[in-house]
């Protein structure tokens, strides 16, 4: 095949003619929809959008100069043209590592549609369930960024669900089956300016959802008593917006200084045994430059840091070509960049699409018996790495002492002819010591054995095996010292591409409980305005939050701009 030809001219050393077998690609949805498997190969046609209308519009992905460029036509608004991804080699190496579909979810009052992304909600045509479902708890924030794709405090209205909506929402995510949601990310705006914050995590902790991870921009957990009364509340993460390790950089993309604010929020969560990763929005000519010292600098604190996810700015609203060729950044721009700057990687053998830990996914779910999480997200939505740092300091990704395909093909084959057994995932562990010939014991960091990496590999499924969370004592046989490097590209109108978006993990549920993933939310055809515009507060309600709060400055200033 194709593909197999590209990868073995990649630089690739495993025994490529076994890589179809590693493709499980079921034929509908739970629904009883037909599956399209996505398209391999340049060029190739694709579904799309025009930027400008919205409109369903065929595009063209292409190789051109090293790079896979994506151009389109609309009849009404004329052509579009931007670079798709910054590397056709590595392009190619990620497409190669796709393991097939998942099914999506089963819910009898499930959408019914047959054009994505204009019915959506999650629909029929959907085929991934929520890795990680995101509720926006408000869209009022004490920042006002120039590069936040949620337009806090400039929409002119207030969204703020109700505590009862929340609650709804949470409802139908844990209710999700054959896969229950069990984690969630509270996001806005800045969550944690919403009064009921606390309670509402309280009340989360209590619905048994075992990850709550907080969206922030770190200032509040930056106070070291709201940082404590999150963790009694139950929060497990921060997702901390960290664009860079100066305040050059904060003041380009925020617009004010911040390292001070990010450092004692870093420091409060080392207190306070809360797991903390790193977000990067990325701009070429921004904080392109600074990559490897944000790696280095999760390196440094990863008592705390548990890994970094760099997230290209997606360009939502009218932008021109040139602007956009200009800033433009791709996950393989990324890539590159990790490896120039820091020197831990080589690109074509360490960097992944997030979606092959679907294999082990495989593997949990022949031993239990039953569908297990599984982020069967497209190859070119979301790729990166996974590092362990040894005794002596050195830092390793996992590639480097473990010889992944023929590892991932065996969890595969694994997953095929094991039987569901009565004991527990640990019990089971002794299975996989049919993959210790694939871990290189000389090449791996100092004081990792094989038997502390199987350990490692166990809280990818359970939560209290996360290092934040296991007791001291049980920490002697493990080995924490790792952490993940992830790149999540955000589609926008200019690059848009339907059958990623019908793939996507991160879901967004409104008050009447649909889902919407994160890119037809956020990117096109921006289902966000549509949801907050439907569920935003009266100009009534708005004044009474006002002075029930006591005249808030973000409340005044959205009171302000809707002419109040």
């Amino acid at each position: 095949m194709e593909f197999l030809d590209r990868f073995f001219k990649s630089g690739a050393t495993a025994n490529t003619s076994d890589l179809p077998y590693l493709v499980d690609q079921p034929e509908e949805t739970y629904s009883g929809t037909r599956i399209s498997p996505i398209k391999y190969g340049l060029p190739k046609e694709i579904d799309s959008i025009c930027p400008e209308c919205m409109e369903i519009i065929r595009a063209t992905l292409y190789s051109e100069e090293g790079k896979v460029w994506i151009t389109k036509t609309c009849k009404d608004h004329g052509e579009f043209k931007d670079i798709f991804y910054g590397d056709v080699n590595l392009y190619f190496r990620c497409e190669d590592l796709w393991f097939g579909d998942g099914k999506g979810v089963e819910d009898p009052a499930i959408k019914k549609a047959t054009v994505c992304p204009k019915q959506c909600g999650l629909c029929n045509m959907h085929m991934s369930h929520s890795g990680l479902p995101i509720i926006d708890l408000t869209n009022r924030c004490n920042m006002s960024c120039p590069v936040c794709f949620a337009n806090a405090n400039a929409a002119g209205y207030l969204y703020e669900p109700s505590f009862e909506s929340v609650m709804k929402m949470l409802e139908s995510l844990a209710s999700q089956k054959p896969v229950r949601a069990n984690r969630v990310q509270f996001s806005g705006g800045e969550p944690t300016v919403r009064p009921d914050f606390l309670e509402i995590v309280r009340r989360t902790r209590a619905m048994d959802f075992d990850y709550i991870q907080i969206n922030t921009n770190g200032i509040k957990m930056s106070e070291f008593e709201f940082a404590s009364a999150a963790k009694e509340a139950g929060v497990d993460n921060i997702y901390l917006q960290f664009d860079g390790v100066s305040d050059d950089v904060y003041k380009k993309t925020r617009s004010r200084t911040l390292i001070d604010t990010k450092m004692s929020a870093i420091g409060n969560c080392r207190k306070l045994k809360i797991g903390v990763v790193l977000v990067a929005t990325m701009v070429k000519g921004f904080n392109d430059h600074q990559v490897g010292d944000i790696v280095r600098f999760a390196v440094k604190n990863n008592d705390v840091i548990s890994g970094i996810a760099f997230q290209p700015v997606s360009f939502v609203g009218r932008f021109s070509q040139s602007h956009r060729l200009e800033r433009r950044y791709t996950l393989a721009d990324l890539a590159h960049d990790i490896e120039k700057q820091t020197g831990y990687i080589d690109v074509m053998r360490d960097w992944f699409p997030i979606g092959v830990t679907s294999a082990i996914s495989k593997l949990a779910s022949a031993l239990s018996g039953k569908p297990a999480f599984t982020l069967s997200l497209h190859p070119h939505c979301s790729q990166g790495t996974y590092f362990y740092i040894g005794d002596d300091g050195a830092v390793k990704p996992i590639s480097e002492f473990l010889d992944m395909l023929p590892f991932l093909k065996e969890l595969i084959e694994l997953s095929r002819t094991v039987k569901p057994s009565r004991f527990d995932l640990l019990s089971k562990v002794k299975i996989l010591y049919k993959l210790k010939k694939h871990f290189i014991e000389e090449k791996a960091p100092k004081g990792l054995t094989f038997e502390k990496f199987l350990k490692s590999l166990e809280g990818y499924q359970e939560r209290d095996l996360r290092k934040t969370n296991t007791a001291e004592e049980e920490k002697k046989d493990r080995f924490d010292r790792n952490f993940f490097i992830a790149g999540m590209h955000f589609m926008d109108a200019y690059n848009f591409s339907v059958e990623r978006v019908m793939r996507c993990v991160i879901h967004y549920p409104d008050p009447n409980g649909h889902l919407y993933p994160f890119c037809a939310y956020n990117g096109a055809p921006v289902y966000r305005k549509k949801v907050e515009s439907k569920f935003k507060l009266s100009p009534d309600e708005l004044k009474e939050k006002i002075i029930s709060e006591g005249r808030p400055k973000e409340l005044e200033l959205i009171a302000k701009k809707m002419g109040l």
